[in-house]
């Protein structure tokens, strides 16, 4: 399966490049189109710990998101 991101910023929120950077860290890979970022992913354990860790690393950023997930 598939985990696929749609970042959106504010003017409030920190720098888009710190933004980037910190979802590139967790292992997302920069994607072209209707999302932002996608990273695969096996298990719903592993969906739960992904969508988790996410959650955690934009808390506080003034940065709303948007999930997907699609089938490999």
């Amino acid at each position: 399966m598939k985990l696929y991101i749609k970042i959106y910023l504010n003017s409030e929120s920190i720098s888009p490049l710190e933004i980037i950077k910190s979802i590139k860290d967790m292992g997302f890979e920069p994607v072209v189109g209707d999302y932002d970022f996608m990273k695969s992913f096996e298990t719903p354990e592993e969906y739960g710990i992904l969508v988790e860790k996410l959650h955690e690393t934009l808390q506080g950023t003034s940065t709303y998101y948007r999930l997907s997930t699609r089938p490999t």
